[in-house]
């Protein structure tokens, strides 16, 4: 019997032992995007040129974006009204802004890199036409760097949902994996018992013959009848086909143990890998739901 399938029953058991993932609270996701809310949102006094003329501006952060992702997200913002937007720096387009009428305004916006700040310094006027300024528009400047800066942890959440998304599918890959390990192990381990129970049949029978033909040719000694030396020959003929079918079952046996113990090896490994796959789900959900939670505390 091979002594190695205890102590590898025991080492695989005490694998498949269900322990818990801790996963550690962190400032950033795998992906390098922030998880905690700890900004602010200000709206600060500025001024914008647009075709040489200075307009008083409204300016705020949009945070973790660069310049042109600010921009992106302002245009994103109105694309329900299908509003156009021209030009570069500043762009400008005509939309509709609560707290500023029931008729389209002219919304000057331009973005810069705030590296201190982390993110893009966005200034934004609301204009009746190139030259003229509107009053107000501060209500309108806040409540639109809430949407962008939430526009823009959006795009974190649904980039972090597609990691979550990919991670299910390795784990349900590396699931699918270990229960196929688990299925050819139990296989190898019921054709190794198959092959133990034939070959002890097998052996039974040989010592049985083995008994006949001794005592068939202790009557022939004496008996030196040819009746009795038929019935030696046919035992010893039995015995020699026995013997051939143990030997051959021997075989088998041998390599049912080494199959099993393959079959055997092979399940640390994708039971490891199953635990990877899982603690990198639960950390991609757990990165997901900090996201998520970020998105609501921005006010």
């Amino acid at each position: 019997m091979n002594q190695r399938t205890p102590s590898r029953a025991l080492a695989l058991a005490a694998l498949l032992s269900t322990t818990p993932v801790l996963l550690h609270a962190q400032d950033k996701s795998a992906s390098g995007h922030v998880l905690n809310w700890t900004n602010t949102i200000v709206v600060e006094q500025d001024t914008l040129v647009h075709k040489g003329h200075k307009l008083p501006a409204h300016a705020f952060m949009v945070h973790e974006a660069d310049p042109g992702a600010a921009l992106n997200a302002l245009k994103a913002a109105y694309a329900g009204q299908h509003a156009k937007f021209s030009g570069s720096d500043p762009v400008s387009g005509l939309v509709l802004v609560t707290g500023l009428g029931e008729a389209p305004v002219l919304l000057l916006a331009s973005s810069a890199k705030d590296r201190k700040a982390g993110g893009a310094r966005m200034r934004v006027a609301y204009a009746a036409n190139d030259s003229t300024a509107l009053e107000g528009g501060r209500d309108a400047a806040h409540a639109l760097a809430v949407q962008l800066n939430r526009a823009i942890v959006q795009q974190q959440i649904d980039a972090q949902q597609k990691i979550v998304d990919k991670a299910g599918s390795k784990l349900e890959s590396a699931q699918s994996d270990q229960a196929k390990a688990q299925k050819k192990a139990s296989n190898a381990a019921s054709d190794l018992e198959k092959a133990k129970r034939e070959k002890s049949k097998l052996a039974d029978k040989q010592a049985k013959l083995q008994k006949e033909q001794q005592r068939f040719q202790e009557r022939y000694n004496t008996s030196q009848a040819p009746k009795d030396l038929e019935k030696l020959t046919k035992v010893q003929g039995q015995l020699v086909k026995v013997q051939e079918d143990l030997a051959k079952q021997m075989k088998k046996e041998a390599d049912a143990q080494k199959t099993a113990n393959k079959r055997l090896d092979e399940l640390p490994d994708t039971q490891k890998e199953q635990q990877e796959y899982q603690v990198s789900k639960e950390q991609a959900v757990s990165e997901l739901e900090a996201l998520k939670r970020k998105l609501e505390a921005i006010r």
